[in-house]
């Protein structure tokens, strides 16, 4: 019998090898062992855009709502 298995949690990913490494000595044979793929598979997907990486000093005491509101009632 084979399994596979996508872990998208680092942390958990080291739990259940840890977990499975104890039962080698019952016959279990981990066949393929990839953090590669994990990593891979987080910058391959990008979630978007984080502007609060971006710091605009003129906008620093904007409020980003109130700021949208006069923009709308302008139109």
């Amino acid at each position: 019998m084979q399994l596979t298995i996508n872990i998208s949690n680092e942390q958990l990913f080291d739990k259940i090898v840890w977990l499975l490494n104890s039962f080698k000595n019952d016959g279990l044979e981990i066949i393929e062992n990839s953090r590669e793929r994990f990593k891979s598979s987080k910058t391959d997907t990008p979630k978007g855009l984080d502007f609060s990486a971006f710091h605009v000093e003129s906008l620093k005491g904007v409020d980003g709502l109130e700021y949208q509101q006069k923009i709308r009632n302008e139109w």
